[in-house]
């Protein structure tokens, strides 16, 4: 059943709402209070019978777009493929709108959003906004605090991502194969991933695709980076499939301009906006692990060495969730621009 509209607040549509993004976004509207007067959530055909809660209101999930003129915010959380043509479509409608599946983050016509960070003048009242994913969120947090104090010269990384990169039917897919694997059957034919993923781990591209595909990964993921910085910078990276249910972890090697001790790289990091120092900032401990991002709006970073290869290098390991830090940074944007806080 569809809640009543609420008194005070803005008109919302979420698009791709049954998705990881979209429904995590409808939750963190709730726990922050944004002012909603009327939620409209919308997807494909396939979320016909679903629902999402907000402030004790459960909201059916319809399987098209409301029409657009007259609301004051979208949020778009679809695949690429159906994102640009819901922006066009808000734009025309005079919509302003906040786009969180990365197909727009790389356009520099198009602000680029992240919470904390953005200049305040260039979200207030911006028409759209682009707002990082995946792993570009949460290295640029990092990456963009680093170079604040002693300039970021260049970056090298593995990336390994749980199933929920590619959303619930990744999910549901390595669940599917692990049941099998473990009661002795044939797992089910690779139908999200290029291979078995449960007990595994497999690379996301093949050399030749990271080499020749300008939208490879690691190249989408360094010019997302450059947008943060303000300039390009030499970064390049590795993506691995690992059989995790959620989460996103990272170990970075940093080169530098200048000379960063570790500890005053933690000093730098544990006084970051949405970054946190896991366990405590002490080195000598294990580093945070995926469960321990579960939920957080943070980047956690831990075993923060000096780089034996480089003089000004710095070795560090970071996780998240990239599900939630992606709902809570476009909430957050949409506070900016609309001046709520």
């Amino acid at each position: 059943m569809t809640a009543p509209a609420r008194r005070e607040g803005l008109r919302i549509a979420v698009a791709g709402a049954s998705g990881a993004v979209g429904s995590e976004l409808v939750a963190v509207l709730g726990e922050r209070r944004f002012p909603v007067a009327e939620l409209l959530p919308f997807a494909t055909d396939r979320s016909l019978g679903r629902d999402v809660e907000i402030d004790d209101e459960v909201i059916a999930i319809e399987a098209e777009a409301p029409p657009l003129r007259g609301l004051d915010l979208l949020f778009v959380c679809t695949p690429r493929g159906a994102a640009l043509d819901l922006v066009r479509a808000a734009l025309r409608a005079e919509v302003a709108c906040i786009d969180c599946s990365g197909a727009l983050a790389r356009s520099a016509e198009v602000p680029l959003g992240l919470a904390d960070r953005s200049p305040a003048a260039e979200l207030v009242g911006a028409p759209l906004v682009a707002a990082p994913s995946g792993p570009a969120l949460a290295w640029g947090r990092v990456l963009a605090a680093l170079d604040d104090a002693a300039g970021v010269e260049r970056v090298t990384g593995t990336v390994l991502q749980s199933a929920a990169h590619a959303g619930r039917d990744g999910i549901e897919a390595l669940s599917d194969e692990t049941v099998a694997v473990l009661a002795q059957q044939e797992p089910p034919e690779p139908a999200v991933f290029a291979g078995p993923v449960a007990f595994d781990c497999l690379p996301r591209e093949t050399a030749a695709e990271a080499e020749a595909d300008e939208d490879a990964l690691a190249a989408e993921l360094a010019r997302v980076v450059a947008r943060i910085l303000g300039r390009d910078v030499p970064l390049d990276a590795a993506f691995v499939q690992v059989p995790a249910f959620v989460g996103e972890a990272s170990a970075l090697t940093v080169e530098l301009r200048r000379a960063l001790s570790p500890e005053q790289a933690r000093e730098v990091l544990a006084k970051t906006a949405g970054v946190a120092l896991h366990p405590a900032g002490d080195a000598l401990l294990a580093g945070p692990t995926l469960r321990d991002a579960a939920g957080s709006d943070d980047v956690l970073v831990g075993g923060v060495r000096r780089d034996r290869a480089h003089a000004n290098g710095l070795a560090l390991w970071l996780v998240a969730d990239p599900v939630r830090i992606a709902a809570s940074n476009a909430v957050k944007l949409a506070e900016a621009r609309t001046q709520l806080h």
